[in-house]
């Protein structure tokens, strides 16, 4: 079997891009990943090129890994997985979300076999350079009421996928898990473990008995829709002592204890942990400041947070992008107060910094200098004796990052273009001389009898979106989004005159019309 070795390495240290790591993650989850499924989009592309790089090795072992003709397809198929117990693990991008939303809100309301489980991974993409929309995914878990995982380490990227199949089994909730570019672009040094295969598989399968099927679960009209939503309360109580036990959340305290309350503490998750503590180390005070480490991210424990609270004067909360578990802490020490009158509650900052001072950044991303930035001023007003600050080395800091951005770099620019050999680069070259064509008035009188005729491109999401930088900037006029494009030319065809309008999709008859004819060759149906 001609397998990457390091996929089948059972102790020992491996170097794994991210994607890679997720992968291996299914594969070391303990009885075994029985579905891995998903729809391709930057940046979990990855993800599928190194399950297809296993194929013999999935299929030898009876694991179902399979490309969904869409998110929602995806998501139908892990729904399906929970009718017994079964794991299955399904991967998009963050826009994947949306397309996905309604299999999703179905299927964790619903619920996770409690021998089974649910995962969700979402590539999000902070500084949105490779998506067409700066998405924040944790808003739409929480409005799909689908707690979030988010892995920090190369370490946690890898095994934290058993730990989400763990929360989604006994909390009975499918789980979010929540990565970034940075993270499965990236890559690392990690401690491997063995694989798991799962004993119901593709060659030994199970029968369903009907009588067994959790129907009031899984069929979802009212009055049950109303009764699984009023289970949401236990079900995240339930996570909430799930993650204490398996150690999801970590609050880190330094050796040394300070008469009282600390003056700061931080508060992050993901990625963020790590540009956070990045800075840390550049000024000088690892190991200084207590810190919250989140891994459940949505929702957030209250007592865990009214804990960490009662730690510290000032909360400053680091994430990327909006403030998501800010607004969930601020709302947690509200209540708390309101339930409490004796309940001192610490001071909170996070996109927004004392005397009204800009905070974290919500536009694009973070990085480590970002953090420098707005934590070295933090630091030199610090009056606590528990944290040694070294005011030059901070100031030092603080003047390298104004000096760097003062350099006027002047880099060519350079449009981006379609790989070689992509069959867009054609079509493109046709369309261009098509549209010339048809706005030359001789050809159109010789061809058609009639004048010039002006096209008007639609486009849906994919990478010809690029034909909107030259030379082809012409045949980009509209990106309506994925499937649309042929409805915003409907909705615009009455109003215009002499204008042809011309679609280009992303296989979205593929995506949807043609779904049952595809699934019936598949099957090898008649």
């Amino acid at each position: 079997m001609k397998v990457d070795s390091r996929f089948l390495r059972q102790e020992g240290l491996e170097v794994f891009t991210g994607n890679e790591l997720l992968v291996k993650g299914c594969l070391e989850v303990s009885g075994g990943t029985h579905l891995m499924t998903g729809y391709p989009g930057s940046p979990v592309s990855g993800f599928f090129d190194t399950a297809e790089e296993l194929g013999e090795l999935l299929r030898e072992k009876g694991v179902r890994a399979a490309l969904a003709n869409n998110e929602a397809h995806a998501v139908a198929m892990v729904n399906g997985s929970q009718m017994t117990g079964l794991r299955a693990v399904a991967a998009f991008k963050s826009v994947g979300v949306h397309v996905g939303s309604d299999a999703l809100a179905l299927g964790n309301l619903a619920g996770a076999h409690p021998e089974g489980g649910a995962v969700i991974i979402i590539g999000d993409d902070p500084w949105s350079e490779s998506t067409q929309v700066p998405v924040d995914s944790r808003y739409i878990c929480k409005h799909l009421m689908m707690p979030v995982l988010e892995p920090a380490t190369m370490q946690e990227l890898k095994d934290w996928v058993e730990l989400a199949f763990k929360l989604s089994r006994e909390a009975q909730l499918y789980i979010g898990y929540l990565v970034t570019t940075n993270q499965v672009d990236g890559g690392g040094c990690v401690a491997v473990r063995p694989n798991h295969f799962p004993k119901i598989n593709t060659a030994n399968r199970t029968e369903l008995d009907t009588s067994n099927l959790r129907l009031d679960d899984m069929v979802l009209l009212p009055p049950r829709t109303w009764h699984k939503e009023r289970d949401l309360a236990p079900r995240y109580e339930r996570l909430w002592h799930s993650a204490r036990r398996h150690g999801a959340n970590q609050v880190l305290l330094p050796q040394t204890q300070p008469q009282g309350r600390y003056e700061r503490g931080f508060v992050s998750a993901g990625q963020s942990y790590n540009y956070l503590q990045h800075a840390l180390c550049e000024l000088g005070v690892t190991d200084q400041l207590p810190i919250l480490k989140l891994g459940i991210t949505y929702p957030l424990d209250p007592a865990l947070i009214a804990e960490f609270a009662g730690m510290v004067q000032t909360i400053i909360v680091v994430e990327e992008r909006r403030g998501f578990i800010e607004e969930q802490i601020a709302a947690i020490l509200t209540e708390r107060a309101q339930q409490d009158a004796r309940f001192e509650r610490p001071a909170l900052y996070g996109k927004k910094f004392p005397g009204g001072r800009e905070g974290f950044t919500h536009l694009r991303g973070l990085n480590p200098s970002l953090v420098i930035e707005k934590l070295g001023p933090v630091l030199l007003n610090l009056r606590d004796p528990a944290v040694k600050v070294d005011r030059a080395r901070v100031e030092a800091e603080l003047d390298l990052l104004r000096r760097t951005a003062e350099f006027d770099i002047h880099i060519i620019p350079r449009t981006p273009t379609f790989c070689p050999g992509c069959p867009h680069r054609d079509s493109a070259s046709v369309l261009i001389e098509i549209k010339k064509q048809f706005r030359d008035a001789a050809y159109m009188r010789r061809k058609h009898g009639c004048g010039p005729v002006d096209l008007v491109f639609h486009g849906d999401t994919g990478c010809y979106t690029m034909l909107m930088f030259e030379p082809t900037s012409d045949l980009m006029h509209n990106y309506s989004g994925m499937g649309l494009g042929g409805a915003t030319g409907a909705g615009i065809d009455p109003f215009i005159v002499n204008k042809q309008v011309t679609f280009m999709g992303d296989s979205t008859f593929f995506h949807s019309g043609v779904t049952a004819i595809s699934n019936s060759l598949k099957n090898g149906q008649d």
